[in-house]
C-alpha cells in the first residue's frame, strides 16, 4: 500500500529473524514504489540469507533500472555473473490443438514469428487508438523510447496471445500459462 517505511520498521523490529520471503516481498514493494534506500537494505539482507537467490539480484537491478541508475544495474549484473547466479527466464505457454507452444521475450525461434509480429503490430495500433500507452518503466534496458516499446511488444505473454488470436477459433478462450509474474505493461495491455 506504499507504506514502505512502516513495513521496513516492522521487519527490523520482528521478534524473530526474518526469512528470505519477507525480504523478497519488501524488495518487490520497493520496486513498485521506487524506494532505493530500503531496496538496498532488503536486497543485502536477502542475499546474506540466500546468496544464490537470483530474485534478490534481479529485483535490486529492477529498482535501479526504475530509477535510471544504469551503472548500478550493470554492477548488479556483473555480481550475478561473478557469483554464477542465473536468472530464470520468463516463459509463456499456450496449448493449441494438443500442442504446447512456448515463447520467451524477444523470441526468435517460433516458426510462425512473422505472422505473430504482424498480429502484434495490428493489436498495438488498435490498443493505442483505444487509449493504451506502453508503460516504458517495465522495459528494463538502457535504450531509447522506441526500442523500449519494441521490447515490451515482444514480451512472451504478448507473443503467446497474438499466436492464440491467430490459431484459436473465434469464441474459444485463450489460456496463457507463465512461469513468472506478468509485468505491469503486459497486464495493462492484456486488459
Amino acid at each position: 500500500a506504499g507504506r514502505l517505511v512502516e513495513a521496513g520498521d516492522l521487519v527490523k523490529k520482528m521478534p524473530f529473524e526474518p526469512h528470505s520471503a519477507i525480504f523478497g516481498t519488501l524488495l518487490g514493494a520497493c520496486r513498485i514504489h521506487k524506494n532505493l534506500e530500503l531496496a538496498e537494505f532488503a536486497a543485502k539482507k536477502l542475499l546474506d540469507l540466500d546468496p544464490a537467490s537470483a530474485a534478490g539480484y534481479v529485483q535490486l537491478a529492477n529498482v535501479y533500472a526504475a530509477t535510471n541508475r544504469w551503472d548500478h544495474v550493470a554492477k548488479v549484473r556483473r555480481l550475478m555473473k561473478e557469483n554464477s547466479v542465473v536468472k530464470t527466464p520468463g516463459y509463456s505457454w499456450i496449448e493449441v490443438q494438443s500442442v504446447v507452444h512456448e515463447f520467451r521475450s524477444g523470441d526468435r525461434a517460433h516458426p510462425e514469428l512473422p505472422s505473430i509480429h504482424e498480429k502484434l503490430f495490428e493489436l498495438d495500433r488498435k490498443m493505442k487508438l483505444a487509449g493504451y500507452v506502453p508503460d516504458l518503466e517495465f522495459a528494463l534496458h538502457d535504450v531509447g523510447e522506441e526500442q523500449k516499446q519494441q521490447l515490451l511488444l515482444w514480451h512472451s505473454e504478448k507473443l503467446a496471445i497474438a499466436f492464440g488470436l491467430i490459431n484459436v477459433p473465434l469464441g474459444i478462450p485463450i489460456c496463457i500459462f507463465k512461469n513468472l509474474r506478468i509485468c505491469g505493461d503486459c497486464h495493462r495491455a492484456t486488459k
